[in-house]
């Protein structure tokens, strides 16, 4: 028995410990200004710097990152204080004005839903038969950019399309949220995935680490 209350309290003390390591995500929340080569960089909060980046523009300015990531590649001084060149698509994304931005589909989109499941949109290159030829070894069809919905899994790091099968997969992990989603109409479940996505992240708020 005192083995057993020593373990549990040893059990508490690093569940506290845990709790005050990290922060969870909300108003409050402040995302540091950079560029994360990393999904890793990403869930720490901890960017390439601004104050690192090499450029000939100013870094004060509201939209300096935008411009740097706009270039083919960025330079930037690592921790050791040498110089490195990463290519711009390269990169997983950057933070800037407060809002996290992610590169997919050949373009930085900003996340509008931060949680543990975040969301966003992106234009996905698309084609589509015209009926015309085309040259040997060239995409099928005319190129054709549509709007998609997306979603990023923050337990995995993975990117996943926004929609009912998905929203059903991901929300295993709450089998009570799961009950009730599965036990909608296939019509109700396409209305549902924002009002699910949202009672998830609810009840699994997204948390970054101190410092």
């Amino acid at each position: 028995m005192r083995a057993f209350l020593l373990l549990l309290v040893c059990f508490i003390q690093f569940s506290l410990r845990a709790q005050n390591d990290s922060l969870v995500y909300g108003k409050d929340f402040r995302f540091a200004e950079g560029i994360y080569l990393t999904y890793e960089q990403f869930r720490t909060n901890k960017p390439i710097p601004k104050s690192s980046i090499i450029s000939t523009y100013e870094s004060s300015r509201l939209d300096f990152l935008k411009m740097v990531t706009s270039y083919n590649s960025i330079n930037y001084r690592d921790s050791s204080g040498a110089e490195q060149q990463v290519a711009g698509d390269r990169i997983w994304g950057y933070s800037e004005n407060g809002a996290a931005y992610i590169y997919v589909h050949n373009d930085f989109n900003r996340i509008t839903v931060v949680g543990t499941l975040c969301h966003f949109t992106a234009y996905e290159t698309r084609y589509v038969y015209t009926g015309s030829p085309v040259p040997y070894g060239s995409p099928y069809g005319t190129p054709v950019q549509q709007l998609v919905q997306l979603v990023l899994d923050t337990e995995t790091g993975r990117v996943l399309t926004f929609e009912a099968d998905v929203m059903a997969k991901l929300l295993e992990r709450d089998p009570a949220l799961h009950k009730e989603f599965v036990s909608l109409s296939k019509k109700k479940k396409k209305q549902s995935i924002f009002i699910y996505l949202r009672k998830y992240n609810e009840r699994h708020p997204l948390k970054f680490p101190k410092g």
